[in-house]
């Protein structure tokens, strides 16, 4: 289209102009990301295809079998990126991550995107991945009132410990640092489930994003895998607490201890001795607060435990 650039432009050019670029830009789209290939379910594995709210899915990605050109992979779940790593059992070009499900999610039909490059551009195909109800309980517990009740002075501590943490989940390795399965930080019974709906005092509810395992104070705790401590100090709600950065977006946490024998930028190895368990923090008792999070969520620890073995072939 020739366009007279002396003369003033009228509307019905200025429209045709508009719609030329519009269905350019369209086909332009459609021709950069192409429709997924017909061989999408011997390219991808999921460890089971139907997962509970805070649970954790294994997604396994061939990449050789979407031809020798094919790089640049990428996976999504949501607004959850999902770090992906060469598998640490199988051959080269097959890679696993781990879906996070969040604990607030509902029951649907949801998809896992992929994206990737090849000779043809930019390739894009989802996976289905069923969400079912966790079904988790309830529980009442008794804690000191000035846990449930803040004064300005806490709320405000509560609200710049909150910002310290958000800054060092967003801010992890993007390096593998764990090898080997991982472990329960001692053994013990549990005493409170991940998933648990709780009322504080009668008034104030909230999720149990953890486990707790029965422990005495004084009892030692232990590092479920190799990694970096991010955080070493006292908190509002947890008490003393331990945070450590496993890499590729998984961390763990220990919380209420009586004593932490870590620092903040200590490089600690699977099953080194991190503190003691105590009664610190936001607490009916005695206990270990274990927490995992993986891609941002919190999920399930055991259930976490059993996925990491099936990874590793266990």
């Amino acid at each position: 289209m020739k366009l007279n650039l002396l003369r003033p432009l009228t509307f019905d050019t200025i429209l045709l102009i508009a719609c030329t670029l519009i269905s350019t830009a369209s086909h332009e789209a459609l021709a950069s990301t192409q429709n997924e290939p017909d061989n999408i379910s011997q390219v991808v594995s999921l460890s089971s295809t139907d997962v509970a709210n805070g649970q954790v899915a294994l997604l396994e990605i061939n990449l050789n079998e979407l031809g020798p050109a094919a790089t640049d992979l990428k996976a999504t779940f949501r607004k959850q990126s999902i770090a992906l790593i060469q598998h640490p059992i199988k051959s080269r070009g097959i890679y696993a991550g781990l879906v996070g499900i969040p604990l607030s999610a509902t029951p649907e039909k949801a998809v896992i995107m992929l994206e990737w490059t090849d000779a043809g551009g930019r390739r894009a195909a989802s996976v289905p991945l069923g969400i079912i109800d966790g079904k988790y309980r309830s529980e009442t517990l008794k804690v000191d009132s000035r846990h449930v009740t803040l004064s300005k002075k806490n709320l405000a501590r509560v609200k710049q410990e909150k910002k310290e943490i958000r800054r060092i989940f967003a801010s992890g390795s993007d390096i593998r640092l764990w090898f080997g399965g991982f472990k329960k930080p001692l053994a013990s019974e549990t005493t409170s489930a991940f998933g648990t709906r709780r009322l504080f005092n009668g008034q104030h509810r909230s999720y149990h994003r953890g486990t707790d395992f029965r422990a005495k104070v004084g009892t030692p705790v232990y590092a479920s895998n190799s990694g970096l401590v991010r955080l070493a100090k006292n908190l509002f709600y947890s008490g003393n607490i331990v945070i450590v950065d496993h890499g590729i977006n998984i961390f763990t946490l220990y919380a209420h201890l009586s004593e932490i024998q870590v620092n903040d930028g200590q490089h600690i190895a699977r099953g080194h001795q991190i503190g003691l368990s105590g009664a610190t923090g936001r607490v009916s008792g005695p206990h270990l607060h274990w927490a995992v999070k993986v891609n941002g969520v919190y999920v399930e620890p055991l259930q976490f435990l059993s996925v990491i073995s099936t990874l590793l072939g266990r």
